[in-house]
Order: structure tokens, then C-alpha cells, then sequence
């Protein structure tokens, strides 16, 4: 039972330490007319995407050491291990959604139809997602200092990423550098979608969807290419 708590009670309370430092101490907004219940919740779009990213990468650095009982058994199918991270991190954030859109419906702002759409949106995410969760997973299981790297990587694309404040807010000199963030593109569709905020350019889209696609590709097959050993280093 504590367990399912959790699942809402961890993101809400990082929602709160958020809009208070961020949207009282800050004072960031997404828009000038803004008020603090808009913009905990357009904060909340973007944590949760974070979150996912962050709770498959970092589980993935040490979850072959974590399951080595299965990794050692032939039989087993090593691959089942990341993609379970993938799919509990995908829940965790479908239920945050959820919630954000039934505040949204309680204060009296329902989302438009295009949030039909916000599943196929999150596709191109999660094939990235899956295949770092990948790579990650191969290269943890014969380098232990990789767990140590991956969390100071996730800090720092937290804060180089609109999750915590919007695009506009940087100099337009600035702003392209961060299309290089894997959370970048996804952010700024899942927000489009809910709060009808600008949708990224369909270049900028197709892009990102391609080196996904790619990333997927190259994940998967390090993995299989090296798992043949994790037996032994374990």
C-alpha cells in the first residue's frame, strides 16, 4: 500500500519544493498572467518527463549487478531488465498526467483536443528513453563508476532543459544549444499539448524523432553485442 502512496506522493512532493522555490522565491512563469496553480501544474508536465528519464537511467547503471541471480542463468532473457525499467517509469508518469488533467478539468481549464494526442507525443521520448536505458545498462554492468557519472548527468540536463523555466527566458543565441537535450523537444510538445503553449517546429520534431529511431538502433544492438559477457563480470 505504501508502495502505491508513492507513486503519487514522491512527484507531488517534488512539485511542492519546485513551485516554492522556483514560483514564490524565483517568481519563473510561463506567462506574465500566470498564477501560482497554472504554473505548478505546467512545472508538473515537465518534472514528470524528468522524472521518467531520470528513474530509467539511473535504475539502468546498476540493475544487471542488482539482478545478477537472473543475469547468471542462461535461460533468462537479460533484455527484460531494462525494458521493465522503461515500462514502470512510463506508468508512474501516465498516472501523473492523468492527475494533471483532472486538476485541470476540477479548476475549471480543460485541456483542449489536441491532448488526445499526448500519447503519441511521449513515442519518440520513449524510444530514447529505451535506448540509453540500453547503453546504460550495458556499460553498468562492467563499469561500476558509470551509476556515479549518470546522476551527475541527469542534474545537469534537468537544469539545461525548459523544465524549470521556459526558453523565451534565454537569449535566442542560447536557446538551439538546448535542442540537444533529450528532454528539450519532448517538454515543449507535452506542454503544447496540455496548455496550448507554442508546438517545437515540425523540423525540430522530425529530427529528434529520427535520432530516437537511431538511439533505439544502437542501444539494442550494444546491448546484445556485449550482454554474452555479463555473467563473468558479475
Amino acid at each position: 500500500m505504501l508502495g502505491r502512496l508513492w507513486v503519487f506522493l514522491a512527484p507531488f512532493l517534488m512539485l511542492m519544493v519546485y513551485t516554492f522555490v522556483f514560483g514564490h522565491i524565483l517568481r519563473a512563469r510561463w506567462g506574465a498572467a500566470q498564477d501560482n496553480t497554472s504554473f505548478a501544474l505546467t512545472l508538473f508536465a515537465g518534472l514528470l518527463l524528468n522524472g521518467m528519464f531520470g528513474e530509467s537511467l539511473s535504475r539502468a547503471a546498476v540493475v544487471m549487478h542488482n539482478h545478477s541471480n537472473y543475469v547468471k542463468k542462461l535461460v533468462f532473457p537479460t533484455e527484460v531488465l531494462p525494458l521493465s525499467l522503461v515500462a514502470a517509469s512510463l506508468v508512474n508518469s501516465g498516472i501523473g498526467y492523468l492527475i494533471i488533467v483532472v486538476a485541470m478539468l476540477l479548476l475549471n481549464h480543460p485541456p483542449g483536443l489536441w491532448v488526445v494526442f499526448l500519447p503519441l507525443s511521449l513515442l519518440p521520448f520513449l524510444l530514447c528513453v529505451t535506448g540509453l536505458t540500453f547503453m546504460i545498462a550495458a556499460f553498468g554492468a562492467y563499469f561500476r563508476d558509470v551509476n556515479q557519472i549518470v546522476q551527475f548527468l541527469l542534474v545537469l540536463l534537468l537544469f539545461l532543459s525548459p523544465v524549470l523555466y521556459p526558453m523565451t527566458s534565454l537569449p535566442e543565441d542560447v536557446r538551439h544549444y538546448l535542442l540537444l537535450n533529450p528532454l528539450t523537444i519532448p517538454v515543449e510538445m507535452v506542454r503544447a499539448l496540455l496548455f496550448g503553449t507554442p508546438m517545437p517546429p515540425t523540423a525540430q520534431i522530425a529530427a529528434y524523432s529520427l535520432a530516437s529511431v537511431l538511439l533505439l538502433i544502437c542501444g539494442v544492438w550494444l546491448f546484445l553485442r556485449v550482454r554474452g559477457g555479463f555473467a563473468d563480470v558479475l
